[in-house]
């Protein structure tokens, strides 16, 4: 996980969302593990579903592609879960980075109700669930009509922000830097540059420069050179062929390799291959 949330003081916000807005919303990190949510019980109607082990898959399925799908626009997505419920879900963005999910939930259209509420009914009754055990707790699902939905979803995307601009989840500096260091060390055989691993990592180029800076001691770039070397001194420690060594480091050209590794070492990869293997 690389983002850290102020739990306590995230209760409290959620708590006071609630009481302004009347819906329920729920807060995820950038892994897509629940953080916390307010009302802390769900509605009836997802409690009966979830009750179901195929209604439990089904809605952490749904919170999945929904996670990915915004991770992608990198933007708010609206959307009809597989129960037939409405929900919206916004990035917790700070620049280009994403911290973690805020989702706006259990909600039904009032402009299709009707229809909303048959569809509803029959998703839940494939589950195996009859119309008497269902009805009642769908029908205490909040109704709002469109214009008000997408004022919701407005009002979430500023309480997205305001999450991150009141330090309610910040990035866990720590646990960012031994993701760039995995990303780099999985992926040394193949070209690595500042742009892939914000991409990978959902980070900005600022804040990969600035903990690079302060984990590593170094920029990204040279730090990514440093671990290709070690790498590259490991490999020949094991009489592995220097043509071998410069592909599983990244090297493509093997007199390229030759060149950045004397100068980074002191001597070709020939003589330090002489010189440190018995």
């Amino acid at each position: 996980m690389i983002s850290s949330f102020d739990v306590k003081n995230l209760q409290k916000f959620l708590k006071n969302f609630y009481t302004a807005v009347g819906i329920r919303i729920s807060v995820f990190d950038d892994e897509f593990h629940l953080v916390t949510e307010y009302p802390e019980t769900p509605p009836a109607f997802c409690a009966l579903v979830r009750s179901c082990k195929q209604g439990l898959s089904g809605c952490k399925h749904c919170d999945q592609e929904a996670f990915q799908t915004v991770k992608k626009r990198r933007s708010t997505h609206i959307y009809t879960c597989h129960a037939g419920l409405t929900e919206a879900v916004a990035p917790i963005r700070l620049g280009d980075g994403i911290l973690g999910y805020v989702i706006l939930a259990h909600m039904l259209p009032k402009e299709r109700y009707e229809e909303s509420l048959k569809n509803a009914l029959q998703k839940t009754q494939a589950l195996g669930f009859t119309e008497e055990q269902i009805a009642p707790a769908l029908k205490k699902i909040k109704t709002l009509n469109l214009e008000k939905i997408n004022a919701c979803v407005e009002i979430l995307n500023a309480a997205a922000a305001y999450l991150q601009i009141n330090n309610l989840v910040k990035w866990n500096t720590e646990n960012v830097a031994s993701k760039i260091d995995e990303y780099i060390t999985m992926h040394l055989h193949e070209r690595i540059n500042s742009d892939c691993i914000c991409k990978s990592l959902l980070i900005s180029r600022t804040k990969l420069y600035q903990i690079s800076m302060q984990s590593f001691g170094m920029s990204i770039s040279q730090y990514i050179l440093f671990k290709r070397i070690e790498k590259a001194k490991a490999l020949l420690k094991e009489k592995n062929p220097i043509a071998l060594v410069a592909e599983r480091t990244g090297f493509s050209d093997y007199n390229y390799f030759g060149k950045v590794f004397k100068k980074e070492v002191g001597v070709s990869p020939t003589d330090y291959k002489k010189t440190n293997t018995p």
